[in-house]
C-alpha cells in the first residue's frame, strides 16, 4: 500500500480577505480532497473581519494546512506571496470563498502523471452559495498543443483564462507572476503559460465551482476608468504574447474582452464623461467586426451584433440568457 510520500505534494493556495463564514465551505471542500498528499496556504491578505478565527476554528490542528498573515494587497499580491511559499511538485489556487469537488486534485494529478504534462485544466460552474459541491458528470481528459489552448483563451471558447480551476507543475513557478494591483490579471499570465508548454491535459468537467454572492468580485456590476485601463494592459499584454501570429483570433479577444469592460461602464465614475462614453464607441466598433468573424462563436456574433446596435438591447439578453440558464456566458 502506498504511503503519502509516495504521491507528489500538491499545494492548494487560497487567498483570503474579509469573506467570513463563506470561506468555510471553501475550506471545508479542500480538507475533503481525496487526494492524501496536500498542503493548504491559506494566505491573510489584512483581513480586519473574522475570517481567519473562523477558519481556524474550523482546520483545528490538521498538519495540512498552514495560515500566512501579511498586509492588504489584494488579490494578485496573496497569489504571489503564497506561490512564493509553497513546496508543492504542482499547486493550484482556490479563491477564498469558491469550492472544488472532492476527486479534483486526485484526478488532476492522475491526468499530469498519465499525460505527463505540466498544466491540468478543468472546466468550472457559476453557483449560488452552497454547502459543498460535486459535479454530475465523468471526468475524462484529453490532451491538445499549449497552441490549441491559446486559440481557445483568445477565442474564449473553453478556456477563460483563470488561473483558477487548474494545475500548475512547480516548473511554471517562473510564469505564474499576478501583476500586483491589476484587474483581469489572470489573463496575461494563462496566456503566457500556454505559449510556453507543449500539451495540457484538459477535461470539461466543472471541477471549479464559482460562488456568486453579494459583494464577491465575480458580481461586482458597475465599472469603471480603472476597469477599461486594466483590461487594456491585458489585451496589450496577450498581445505581444501572440507575436505576429493569431490575428484574427487575436481582434476577437479584443472585442471580447472590451464588451465585457463596456458592458458594465457607469459613466459617472468617470472624471470625463467624454473619456467613458469614448470607451463605449470602442467598445461598440470593436463589437461590429468581431460580429462579423468566422472565427467567433454563434453566441458571440449574437452578443457584438447586439452590441454594437445598442447595449441596452445586449445587457438585456445577456440578462434574460443567465437567469434562464442559471449561468453567465463571459
Amino acid at each position: 500500500m502506498a504511503s503519502v510520500v509516495d504521491y507528489p505534494l500538491v499545494s492548494i493556495i487560497v487567498p483570503m480577505y474579509n469573506v467570513g463564514k463563506f470561506a468555510l465551505p471553501c475550506v471545508r471542500s479542500l480538507l475533503s480532497q481525496t487526494y492524501p498528499n496536500i498542503e493548504i496556504l491559506i494566505v491573510d491578505d489584512g483581513c480586519t473581519d473574522n475570517t481567519i478565527d473562523l477558519i481556524e476554528d474550523t482546520v483545528g490542528d490538521d498538519p495540512r494546512v498552514v495560515i500566512h498573515h501579511k498586509e492588504n494587497g489584494g488579490l494578485s499580491s496573496a497569489r504571489n506571496y503564497g506561490t512564493q511559499r509553497c513546496r508543492g511538485n504542482y499547486l493550484m489556487y482556490v479563491d477564498g470563498d469558491d469550492l472544488i469537488d472532492p476527486r479534483t486534485i486526485e484526478l488532476m494529478v492522475e491526468a499530469a502523471l498519465k499525460y505527463q504534462v505540466t498544466l491540468v485544466a478543468g472546466s468550472f460552474a457559476k453557483t449560488p452559495l452552497l454547502e459543498n459541491y460535486e459535479i454530475e458528470q465523468a471526468a475524462e481528459f484529453k490532451v491538445e498543443s499549449g497552441a490549441e489552448r491559446f486559440t481557445k483563451l483568445l477565442l474564449f471558447n473553453g478556456e477563460s483564462g483563470s488561473a483558477c480551476g487548474k494545475l500548475f507543475a512547480r516548473s511554471l513557478i517562473p510564469y505564474l507572476a499576478f501583476p500586483e494591483g491589476q484587474l483581469f490579471e489572470d489573463m496575461g499570465v494563462i496566456a503566457s503559460i500556454c505559449s510556453r508548454v507543449g500539451e495540457i491535459a484538459f477535461s470539461d468537467a466543472p471541477f471549479y465551482a464559482y460562488v456568486t454572492r453579494p459583494g464577491s468580485i465575480t458580481t461586482f456590476k458597475k465599472q469603471g476608468p480603472k476597469h477599461a485601463q486594466d483590461m487594456d494592459e491585458t489585451i496589450e499584454t496577450v498581445r505581444l504574447i501572440a507575436g505576429g501570429g493569431f490575428k484574427d483570433e487575436f481582434e476577437c479577444f479584443r472585442a471580447y474582452c472590451t464588451l465585457r469592460v463596456a458592458m458594465r461602464v457607469d459613466l459617472n465614475t468617470f472624471g470625463d464623461r467624454a473619456e467613458g462614453r469614448s470607451y463605449l464607441r470602442r467598445a461598440r466598433k470593436l463589437a461590429g467586426r468581431a460580429s462579423r468573424s468566422r472565427l467567433a462563436s454563434r453566441t458571440w456574433r449574437l452578443r457584438c451584433m447586439l452590441f454594437a446596435i445598442s447595449p441596452k438591447a445586449h445587457n438585456a439578453f445577456y440578462a434574460l440568457y443567465a437567469a434562464v440558464s442559471g449561468k453567465a456566458i463571459g
